[in-house]
């Protein structure tokens, strides 16, 4: 097995045997990187083993003996919010699993369609975005802090030319706080004075 990338630690969270084993096979018998899966059959042991060492990532069953639906996911993606979360969706569950998703799951997998190559590219694609979403996030930080810093007026607006951002200059140039700005027209809050000189 190649180790060109670190172990990826994955917290299985299903009741179902089954499904279990598909899932540790589909993981074993990937070549491109190795994948280190802990499973775990309830809500409760899930909570708990949350609570120490990290997991890359984790894939979620929304049916379990002592959680249904969506509070399932509510109470993992509350534990473990900077985790991506994989749902592990039969059918007749897949408008819950959507639902998830809307609500900050990564994705939703069939188990009956998990084999060796599409698995671990869903855990991978996982784990990549939010790796990259925390760069993004760090560099928007970054960002705002710069903006804050120089001495010079910056507003943003969105394609529909309403406010989406004001920096501390603009707020006192314009009278306006970024959180009252946001959304209104630009014109609204940014008004030019013109004046003309003739010679």
């Amino acid at each position: 097995m190649a180790t060109d990338h670190p172990t990826s630690k994955i917290l299985l969270i299903e009741s179902c045997p089954g499904v279990v084993e598909v899932i540790c096979t589909a993981l074993a018998a990937t070549t491109i990187e190795a994948f280190e899966t802990e499973c775990v059959f309830n809500i409760a042991a899930a909570l708990e083993r949350l609570r120490h060492n990290e997991i890359s990532a984790i894939l979620l069953n929304l049916a379990l003996p002592d959680s249904q639906g969506i509070e399932t996911f509510n109470k993992v993606f509350a534990a473990a919010p900077n985790t991506p979360i994989l749902i592990l969706a039969a059918r007749p569950q897949e408008a819950v699993a959507l639902q998830a998703v809307q609500r900050g799951a990564q994705d939703y997998l069939f188990p009956e369609h998990l084999d060796g190559y599409s698995l671990p590219r869903a855990l991978r694609n996982a784990i990549e975005r939010k790796a990259a979403n925390d760069a993004l996030f760090v560099e928007g930080e970054r960002s705002l802090v710069t903006l804050n810093s120089i001495g010079d007026a910056v507003l943003c607006a969105d394609i529909r030319d309403n406010v989406t951002y004001l920096n501390i200059v603009a707020e006192r140039m314009t009278g306006w706080s970024q959180e009252e700005a946001k959304g209104l027209p630009l014109a609204e809050v940014f008004r030019i004075r013109v004046r003309l000189f003739c010679v």
